[in-house]
């Protein structure tokens, strides 16, 4: 199902560069266009933010004008086609310049698709793949329109996507890419007797007996240029794709009751005013279109050509790109829930409208009193009923949040976080932050020796000590695995101080446990905790399924802290060169050496702290 807005501004971006190439200005482009004066001064600011989306009607008016105020007939190819050439894709830019080349880019498409637009979806059928035959690299795409979206409707933009695929190879200096449509989803009655495009050549598309006819404005008469087909499938990776074959229509086999498609080929070419018509072999009122791209082979010139062409930029793209990741996610979340609202409010209003009108249909003068005494007691008892479900359900949410944080975070944090609306479910993101791991050395030879009972006793009083100094310290704690812990510092409250406190807590942890020594050895047990330390860049936030999530930190970095754990002797605190840096000042600390690391590539320097 598509959205209200579902057209993203980049499309109206890549209209404006072109047209203010050809004509030095978009004065007129934007004229008359609304848009949300609460948040942008004029309707230029809001359609250039690419961030936004805009209707499918509001699309279509600025292109169509677009198209008029260039003159060109190929319009809307050559404007998709522009957006190679002046690169006005945006921080989409990001992501070409990491391309390796044009298969990759073609592969992209469907990404790339749904960051464009919310029309339609977009399926590579068969990826770039050389064809020895046609010298050529080929590929085949199947673009499929949503159900509620009428593909007569978007006529102008099938041009416009195919100028777009046909520019990619531009990028790295090869020739643009032939497209040809073996399939389309128009039916020829509704697109050449409906479509703005076509009105001026008065076709008038039929379709009687099995044939298309129209008027041609060439020859100034009436003539078939169509007929009835079956379309006949091909299997491609295991699928059943149609991509063009058919067979003849017989008596009775459009009706049957096996389920097959029927499509109109066309078998003559027409072209009006250097537009293109029709194209004999093409067959329309299939179930989807059918994109057949070929383009010539990337040579090695051409890669060395693309690389020079970046040098001096090597560190822009990557952060870029992460930056255009994270606002695209932001965007697309705030609009799936803008939409949501948005869809919810139309439900309501469409409701309201519908009362409205059967209570105009059904008042009578002689109960118009009573009916509005009536009608005024039960909206208030919905009203009630509404206010008193949503209170509820806002207590329900307040202590859901609450049950999860403190599952990791002290009750201080977890009560500033709740104050300041802290969204717990929020996506994953990069973050630099401190990670320790602990573990109790010679544990299992303990749970050898005693009974279950006895170290449920010893574990549940250490873990509770623990716990209690990872919380003075504010740190999160990620999880507890039998007598392992891990903890992490910087998020969700950021605190510049995070390899500080992972110290800190790292001391007081092994003091704490030279105070619960006596007990242990009252069960012959030398308590000891190997405890290792590191700074770096790790990815934060609730990862998981739907099914289950953890809000926990992944990545080299984690994996760097997990192995100096299990290097620590007993008794030991291991920490790394960019921990030591920030927290080198707290305590006495020297260096035990540079070590490969098991999954780490480059080495690791290891310093221990010194606490007694």
């Amino acid at each position: 199902m598509s959205r209200g807005n579902c057209i993203s501004n980049r499309n109206i971006r890549i209209i404006s560069t072109y047209v203010e190439n050809l004509l030095g200005n978009t004065a007129d482009l934007f004229e008359g266009i609304s848009f949300p004066e609460d948040r942008y001064k004029s309707a230029k600011d809001y359609l250039a933010d690419e961030d936004e989306w805009t209707t499918f009607e509001t699309f279509q008016k600025v292109f169509r004008r677009a198209k008029r105020l260039v003159g060109d007939p190929n319009f809307y190819f050559n404007c998709g086609a522009s957006s190679a050439t002046l690169r006005s894709w945006g921080r989409f830019g990001y992501f070409v310049q990491l391309f390796s080349g044009p298969n990759d880019g073609i592969r992209r498409l469907p990404f790339f698709n749904t960051n464009f637009n919310d029309t339609k979806d977009i399926d590579i059928i068969k990826p770039p793949t050389y064809d020895k035959k046609l010298k050529k690299v080929r590929a085949l795409i199947r673009v499929n329109f949503h159900e509620d979206h009428d593909a007569n409707r978007d006529f102008i933009g099938d041009p416009y996507l195919k100028g777009i695929m046909a520019s990619i190879p531009t990028i790295w200096g090869i020739p643009p890419a032939i497209i040809k449509q073996p399939l389309n989803g128009y039916d020829p009655e509704v697109l050449f007797n409906e479509e703005e495009e076509f009105l001026p050549f008065n076709l008038d598309a039929k379709i009687e007996d099995k044939k298309l006819t129209i008027y041609s404005p060439v020859e100034k008469k009436r003539k078939v240029v169509g007929r009835k087909v079956l379309l006949e499938p091909d299997i491609i990776g295991g699928r059943s794709i149609f991509l063009g074959r058919f067979s003849e229509l017989h008596n009775g086999e459009e009706n049957s009751e096996k389920k097959r498609y029927v499509g109109i080929l066309i078998t003559e070419s027409l072209s009006a005013n250097n537009i293109n018509i029709l194209t004999a072999g093409e067959i329309f009122k299939a179930p989807y279109f059918i994109l057949d791209i070929t383009y010539d082979r990337l040579h090695l010139w051409n890669r060395v050509l693309q690389s020079f062409s970046r040098r001096g930029k090597e560190g822009e793209p990557a952060y870029g790109m992460i930056d255009t990741i994270n606002q695209l996610r932001e965007a697309m979340l705030a609009k799936d829930m803008a939409y949501k609202e948005l869809e919810k409010t139309n439900l309501e209003l469409r409701k309201a409208k519908e009362d409205i009108d059967n209570y105009a249909r059904n008042l009578e003068r002689m109960v118009d009193a009573r009916t509005a005494e009536l009608r005024k007691a039960k909206e208030d008892l919905l009203t009630l009923n509404r206010d008193l479900e949503k209170k509820v359900k806002d207590q329900v949410e307040e202590l859901r949040k609450y049950s999860e944080l403190r599952r990791y975070l002290s009750p201080n944090i977890t009560d500033r976080i709740l104050s300041n609306g802290w969204n717990f479910n929020k996506i994953s993101h990069r973050k630099l932050m401190t990670v320790l791991f602990s573990d109790i050395r010679g544990f299992s030879d303990l749970t050898d020796s005693l009974e279950p009972e006895e170290i449920s006793v010893l574990l549940n009083n250490y873990l509770s000590e623990m716990t209690e100094l990872i919380h003075r310290h504010e740190g999160t704690l990620d999880k507890i695995i039998g007598d392992g812990i891990m903890v992490f510092f910087g998020d969700p409250i950021s605190t510049p101080d995070h390899a500080q406190r992972a110290v800190l807590l790292a001391i007081d942890m092994q003091k704490k446990v030279d105070q619960l020594k006596d007990e242990w050895l009252s069960y012959g047990y030398d308590l000891n905790i190997g405890i290792g330390i590191n700074t770096g860049y790790m990815t934060v936030g609730n990862i998981g399924s739907e099914f289950h999530r953890d809000y926990t930190v992944i990545g080299n970095q984690v994996n760097i802290a997990a192995r100096l754990e299990q290097m620590a002797k007993p008794g030991e605190i291991l920490i790394s060169q960019r921990t030591y840096s920030k927290a080198k000042d707290l305590a006495t600390m020297e260096k035990t050496g540079t070590v490969r690391l098991k999954g780490i590539h480059s080495p690791v320097a290891i310093y221990r702290v010194q606490f007694k």
